[in-house]
């Protein structure tokens, strides 16, 4: 993530970028990496319930003004792995709340998998993030 984006902003192709960290360890490498530059703000995820969760995502893609969004996506939050908090459709939810603040902003979005460990509920969690991205 950090990566991309560093490449992205270096080529003058996004002034700014918001990271939406949604996996269930915190992304201290994204922090390390990012933390100091003035074009990005990192946001990991936390609550202790699921409505708390994506209340907060919702709020944060409320006040989401960026060039480009990136999801740090991680399903191990899943309530069938690690995390034990989510359902399968808040991944939808998800993804719609962060293409809803991409249109409003004019940008793009784009996600990268960082964890999820239950394959019995991974391929349906990721597919879906993608449908409330593309839907």
């Amino acid at each position: 993530m950090a990566i991309a984006l560093e490449s992205l902003k270096q080529s003058n192709k996004i002034k700014k970028a918001y990271v939406l960290d949604i996996d269930l360890h915190y992304g201290d490498g994204n922090v390390n990496i990012l933390e100091s530059k003035d074009y990005v703000t990192v946001c990991n995820i936390d609550a202790s319930d699921r409505i708390a969760y994506i209340d907060r995502v919702a709020g944060e893609m409320e006040r989401c003004d960026a060039d480009l969004i990136g999801i740090s996506a991680g399903f191990d939050k899943h309530k069938k792995d690690w995390g034990g908090l989510l359902d399968t459709q808040d991944y939808q939810t998800i993804g719609r709340l962060v293409k809803s603040a991409a249109e409003r902003n004019g940008s793009g979005c784009f996600a990268i998998l960082e964890g999820g460990y239950n394959h019995n509920v991974l391929g349906e969690s990721v597919m879906a993030l993608v449908d409330g991205l593309t839907g």
